[in-house]
């Protein structure tokens, strides 16, 4: 097993400003370049202990997108949406010198890395989607059931706790067994609680249930683009899975653990994750 990067070489912090908006962001490694983008009410810190495992094969940039965590909000910007998220990720890449990547997302970053493959093909070398909320190219009949499954849950720890009870409910329940205590540490778990208000506002459910990717554009993908789902994935994430892997007509890769196994089990993400961002370089 590749030796943690953090031991030879330790993140570089940087900010750079695009789109109206400034961006904290960490290069570690060398190598091949990898962009990962994170999900919906966490930020770039739940990739760290991976991106330290990955980056003795590559050189990793991750960052807090716009209004997450170090990346604070632009003066009079009050919501957002997948398109406006890739044109920062792009401007990102070529600010730093990046370009092109293989791109990597999960959860709901799955659809900024989708977008900036549509859109900014350039940029990218090939992309690894993981648990990929495309929700709106699924059944409406079945992602309506599936909500109402989970809706409930999150409304009434809102209802009791406010915003941080119903972050804290969602993303335990994406966590799997462990709960919501079970991701990374103290430190970092209170820093996206103050993400809270923020998440529900900003990509409940506009962002996320705003964006339709045309069937068409995904299956012209020139690039290599990859597809994984959790061994533990919920429905309608597997579903969610299943069909971008078909439109791809690309292999559908089991990941180990549940949707955050990023966050719970690193060391046993990365050496899964590793092989698959070496076949979509190309």
């Amino acid at each position: 097993m590749t030796p943690p990067a953090s031991a030879t070489s330790p993140a570089i912090d940087g900010r750079v400003k695009v789109n109206g908006a400034e961006l904290f962001y960490q290069v570690r490694g060398s190598g091949p370049k990898v962009l990962m983008i994170h999900g919906t009410g966490l930020d770039s810190g739940c990739y760290d202990e991976v991106a330290e495992q990955l980056a003795g094969d590559f050189k990793v940039l991750t960052y807090d997108r716009r209004g997450y965590s170090r990346s604070p909000r632009p003066v009079g910007w009050d919501k957002t949406s997948v398109e406006e998220q890739a044109d920062d990720a792009a401007a990102l890449l070529k600010a730093t010198g990046n370009a092109p990547a293989v791109v990597f997302g999960s959860s709901s970053g799955t659809l900024i890395a989708l977008d900036l493959v549509l859109r900014h093909p350039e940029m990218v070398r090939g992309a690894v989607l993981h648990e990929p909320s495309v929700y709106t190219c699924l059944p409406r009949d079945f992602v309506q059931e599936q909500f109402a499954a989970a809706n409930p849950m999150i409304e009434q720890a809102i209802a009791s706790g406010g915003p941080r009870a119903g972050h804290q409910a969602l993303h335990g329940w994406l966590a799997g067994e462990g709960g919501f205590a079970s991701l990374v540490d103290v430190e970092r778990r209170e820093r996206w609680l103050t993400l809270s208000e923020f998440m529900f506002a900003y990509e409940f459910p506009t962002m996320i249930l705003g964006y339709r990717p045309d069937p068409a554009a995904i299956a012209a993908v020139k690039v290599p683009v990859k597809v994984m789902r959790a061994a533990q994935s919920v429905p309608i994430n597997l579903a969610a899975a299943e069909w971008l892997a078909a439109q791809l007509k690309t292999e559908l890769v089991s990941a180990p653990g549940a949707h955050l196994a990023y966050c719970i089990q690193p060391d046993e993400f990365a050496q899964a994750l590793r092989p698959v961002l070496k076949r979509a370089g190309g």
